[in-house]
C-alpha cells in the first residue's frame, strides 16, 4: 500500500522536520556569533594590556622568557632540565614595541614584543635602576651592531657541559664573531660600560644569569 504524502501524519512529520532543521541551523548561528564574540574580546583585552604593558617600557630593558616546558626546542629544555634555568630566552626592547634577539634561522634579528608580553608568568622585565635616557640609547646602538650576525648553535650547546666543569668557555666555537642572546645583550651593555655579570662568567652567560644580576632590578 503507497503511502499519501499529503496525509495528516506525513505533513505533521514533514513540519516537525523543517522545525528541527531550522532549530539547528540557529543554535549552530547563535554558537557561532557566540565564539566569535569571546574571540574578539579576548582578543581586545588582549592588545588593551599590551599596549598598557608597553607604556611602561623603557628603552634598552631586558626581557627574559620563560616558555613552558612542552614548547621548548630541544637546546632551552636541555638549559632547563640540565641547568634548571626558568629562564631560557633574553631580548633587548628597542622602543616603538621592537626587539632585538637571536633566533636559530636568522641569527640576530629585530622584531615586534612578543603578542602576550603582559604574561608575568611567562615574561620578566628587568631594567638598570637610573638608566639615563641618552645611555638607553647608546646600548641600543650598540646591540644593533649585531644585527644580521649568526647564532652560536656550538658554543650555545657546549655550554651547558662547560658550566657544568666550571670552565670559563663553550667546549665548542665554531666562528668567534657568532653569539647568541643572553651575550648579545651582555656585550651590548658592556660596551656601554656596565657589566652586568662577573668577568668570569662572560663567555658562557645565559638568561638565568642575567635574572641574577645584582644591577638589575625586575620592572
Amino acid at each position: 500500500m503507497v503511502k499519501n504524502p499529503f496525509s495528516l501524519q506525513a505533513l505533521k512529520k514533514r513540519r516537525r522536520t523543517w522545525w528541527r532543521v531550522l532549530g539547528e541551523r540557529i543554535g549552530a548561528l547563535v554558537s557561532a556569533v557566540w565564539r566569535w564574540l569571546v574571540k574578539a574580546y579576548n582578543h581586545l583585552s588582549g592588545e588593551l594590556k599590551r599596549r598598557a604593558f608597553m607604556a611602561r617600557l623603557h628603552r634598552a630593558d631586558i626581557i627574559l622568557a620563560s616558555p613552558r616546558a612542552l614548547s621548548l626546542s630541544p637546546g632551552p629544555l636541555i638549559y632547563r632540565l640540565v641547568l634548571r634555568a626558568r629562564y631560557v630566552h633574553s631580548m633587548l626592547y628597542l622602543g616603538d614595541g621592537k626587539i632585538i634577539h637571536t633566533t636559530t634561522r636568522s641569527g640576530v634579528v629585530i622584531g615586534p614584543l612578543p603578542r602576550r608580553i603582559y604574561k608575568r608568568d611567562r615574561y620578566t622585565i628587568l631594567r638598570v635602576p637610573n638608566l639615563r635616557p641618552e645611555l638607553g640609547w647608546q646600548i641600543v646602538r650598540e646591540a644593533l651592531k649585531f644585527k644580521g650576525r649568526k647564532l652560536d648553535e656550538a658554543g650555545l650547546l657546549t655550554n651547558v657541559p662547560a658550566r657544568l666543569l666550571g670552565l670559563r668557555r663553550p667546549l665548542l666555537r665554531l666562528e668567534r664573531n657568532r653569539t647568541w642572546c643572553s651575550k648579545l645583550i651582555q656585550q651590548a651593555y658592556s660596551a656601554s660600560g656596565i657589566d652586568l655579570v662577573p668577568q668570569t662568567r662572560v663567555e658562557t652567560i645565559t638568561s638565568e644569569d642575567l635574572s641574577r644580576s645584582p644591577l638589575l632590578e625586575k620592572v
